[in-house]
């Protein structure tokens, strides 16, 4: 559990310092990721409906 928590932290703390000193690139990241999140969600909704 000890290194979970380990774990969690770091992973936010690495994001945030990437995020402050590369925000353009934070930025691009991000809009990629929820980008791909509503092409997947499509996707999903179309196949639903198709069945």
């Amino acid at each position: 559990m000890f290194l979970r928590r380990c774990g969690f932290v770091t992973f936010w703390l690495v994001l945030g310092l990437f995020a402050l000193n590369h925000p353009a690139n934070a930025a691009h990241a991000v809009r990629a990721i929820v980008t791909g999140l509503a092409l997947l969600a499509d996707a999903l909704s179309r196949f639903v409906t198709a069945f």
